[in-house]
This record gives structure tokens, sequence and C-alpha cells, in this order.
């Protein structure tokens, strides 16, 4: 936090951007409506909760997990850390989860929205499970966007980031850093996407990307449109989504499409070698 000035208008506004992208791409997300209050700018938040309705935040069920965990290094843990592999365990395996449908889908296209609008703080205690008066499950809403968009950074960070190629792409995707951790290190989101190491991630990729171009006009229309903010401000919000874009998921897009339909060639190949031996 040295040498930062403070707007206090930052959190709320990026909580109402953050959660109108999610709403834009498509996916189920808290309501959210920007105003005035003690003359400063609010974020309104609906409760997205019914009657009867209990909230169960993915924390609350990850440390109810047995048997023990295991990170990505091996070692037992708590089950209260942040370790990729301990929460992708969890959502295979823990019977509290066994009838909810798509929480390891969901997972990942948080993932992958939260490196678009550079959400640096989904971790396991805002994003969870309503359990209805009846007993049974569903996922909530995405909730809890504010830690998006730099959100703690002044008008002037903004402006000597976007004079700079070099720490426009550095704080954009190359690096920065998410709330997860493999191996005790904190990951880069946009390296991991890269790799195409997790079919979930990739899954999440091929059908969000796509989007994202297509609503790229309606995000600028909406950012264009919040009057407290600057100039600076919306130039900033935009570069970094756009630059994700393609510099990140465009590219991984393309070559888990060009990766499948090799997988798909090699098949037919190996398909018509065995027919020809057949046929001999």
């Amino acid at each position: 936090m040295k040498n930062i000035q403070l707007s206090y208008s930052n959190s709320p506004v990026c909580e109402y951007i953050g959660s109108q992208v999610y709403k834009l791409l498509g996916f189920s997300v808290h309501d959210t409506v920007l105003g005035f209050r003690n003359q400063r700018t609010v974020v309104a938040c609906g409760d997205f909760l019914a009657d009867g309705d209990r909230l169960y935040e993915f924390d609350k069920i990850k440390v109810t997990f047995d048997p023990p965990f295991l990170d990505s290094n091996g070692n037992e843990t708590n089950g209260t850390g942040l370790d990729l592999y301990e929460i992708l365990m969890t959502i295979r395996e823990h019977p509290f989860l066994k009838d909810v449908d798509g929480v390891e889908e969901h997972f990942w296209n948080m993932f992958v929205v939260d490196a678009l609008i550079g959400n640096t703080d989904r971790n396991n205690s805002n994003w969870g499970v309503i359990v209805k008066e009846d007993g049974t499950k569903k996922l909530a809403p995405v909730y809890d966007n504010g830690n998006c968009l730099n959100s703690k950074w002044d008008e002037e960070k903004m402006r000597v980031v976007l004079s700079d190629e070099k720490q426009l792409d550095a704080e954009s995707f190359s690096a920065r850093r998410c709330i997860f951790e493999l191996g005790g290190d904190r990951l880069n989101p946009y390296h991991l996407i890269e790799r195409m190491e997790y079919e979930g991630c990739n899954e999440a990729v091929r059908t969000i990307a796509p989007r994202i171009t297509g609503i790229l006009p309606e995000i600028e229309k909406m950012i264009s449109g919040i009057p407290v903010l600057t100039d600076t401000q919306k130039e900033f919000y935009l570069t970094v989504m756009k630059k994700r874009q393609e510099k990140v998921f465009q590219p991984t897009c393309r070559k888990i499409a060009e990766r499948e339909q090799t997988a798909k060639e090699n098949g037919r190949k190996e398909g018509e070698q065995r027919c020809s031996l057949t046929r001999r």
C-alpha cells in the first residue's frame, strides 16, 4: 500500500464491473447496483438466499474432509490452505459435493473469468453451495468480486503503467499472481492457462474465450457509462482485459483446438491402419 492514494470508489466500482462481466458472459452472479450514500460511491449487492436457505462456503466444506489432505508436495495438511491440488481433490472426492452438479466446471469457469478481470482473491470463503430448506443443494451464484481490476490502485499508478508497454504486459498477465498455490508458490493464473495441463481449465477457456470476444463491446459500453470513473480508469480497466484476451485466452483457445484436431487426425490414421491390418 506504499505510495498509493486510495480512492474510496475503487472497490465498489470494481465489484460492480467484475459482477457485470460475469453476467455478460452468461454466468449466475449476484445482483449489483451502483449508487451514492453519504456522498460516496457504494455498491448494493443483492441477497441471493431465499427463506430457509443456508450458504456453505467452500472452506467450511473443505475442512470437514476425511481422510487427511495431501497438498501438491504430498504433505498432509489441515485442509485450510489454498493449494490447487487440495482444492481439486476436495471437489472430486468430498461426499458433501457428490450430489451437487458441475462443481469442478464452476471452479474452472471462475478461475478463467477471475483471470480476465484480475480478481486475486477468489479464496475458499467466497464461493460455495446453497442448501435449501428441503435439503437439496445447488451452487451459489458468483459473489464477492470487488478485489479485481487493481481495486487498490490510484489513477497515477494506472497512468504510469499505461504509458509503459513492458509494465502493462507485466500487470496484465506476465507477472501477476492469484491466491492459489502449487508447490508452496502462488500461481500465475495466465501461465497455468497457457500450459494447458488441466482439462477442466482447457474446457473453460474453450467455452469462455469466444464469449469474451463477443461481449467486449458491451463491456466497453458498460465501463464507459460509469460516471464516477475517470478516463484513465476506464482506459486501464478496458486495456488490461483486452490484453489478457489477446495475449492469453485467444492464443490458448487456438492451441487447444489445434491439439484436439491433431488428436482426431492421429486417431483416424490409427483406425485406418488397424482396418488395413485386418483386411490383410
